[in-house]
């Protein structure tokens, strides 16, 4: 099943939210004896859960419009087993970033 690319706009935001808010969290420890770096991974991680519920959504919503069609129950399991290559690259990111943020907010204070 393929989403609009539009649709997916608030994902990628987010993912390119939380990576560049890392980046700075990383910049400003170095300067800093606070532990903005850590903290950064808990945002990474928070991010990382809002995007895969976002996902879902936009999964399940689709799903649910295919089902009020007036295609065939053939048709609709073929459209439902389509591969959408954006919806599965930012899926495998966000768990990704979310592995990274978790350890990140576990270790990160060791590293600055």
């Amino acid at each position: 099943m393929i989403i609009q690319k539009k649709n997916y706009r608030l994902p990628v935001a987010l993912l390119i939210f939380g990576v560049i808010f890392c980046v700075i969290s990383a910049f400003m420890s170095l300067n800093s004896t606070e532990t903005w770096f850590a903290r950064s991974g808990a945002v990474l991680s928070f991010v990382s859960v809002a995007i895969q519920f976002i996902l879902s959504n936009l999964k399940k919503a689709e799903i649910e419009n295919l089902f009020k069609t007036d295609l065939g129950l053939r048709e609709k399991f073929d459209v439902v087993k389509e591969k959408d290559t954006l919806h599965d690259f930012i899926s495998v990111s966000s768990t990704i970033t979310g592995l990274i943020g978790t350890i990140i907010w576990g270790y990160g204070d060791l590293l600055f």
